[in-house]
């Protein structure tokens, strides 16, 4: 979720839910704590946040495969999603995409890498 509210904040998004996670944050840099930590993004977080993403993008495509064959649907998912609508989002950030596209938005937002092969994908899901 912090890598969506970077987004949003990013594109001069400053509704309640993006102005609260910013005040928490800062809050929490003032008592102390690392300033990316604070926002949730530190490596952990953004960790946690790409595969909760992948997971609900699985979930999506999952029907009543078995994790192997869901594992293989969302492999293919990623690579159509990273081919085709990242750079369509990259020119028009408000283009309506599907459920399976916002989960796959969300884990590349988190600016680490996607697993793109059925194997590292079904290690995450299973």
């Amino acid at each position: 979720m912090s890598s969506e509210l970077v987004r949003r904040a990013a594109a001069g998004d400053f509704s309640p839910e993006v102005a609260a996670w910013l005040a928490e944050g800062m809050r929490k840099h003032l008592a102390g704590d690392d300033l990316q930590h604070s926002l949730g993004l530190d490596r952990a977080s953004r960790v946690r946040e790409r595969n909760k993403a992948l997971q609900e993008a699985a979930e999506l495509l999952a029907g009543d495969d078995d994790p192997w064959r869901c594992a293989g649907r969302l492999e293919a998912a990623v690579k159509r999603f990273e081919a085709r609508i990242l750079p369509l989002l990259l020119r028009d950030p408000q283009l309506p995409i599907s459920p399976v596209d916002k989960a796959l938005r969300r884990a590349f937002d988190s600016g680490l890498r996607v697993p793109g092969t059925a194997r590292n994908l079904y290690e995450l899901i299973r």
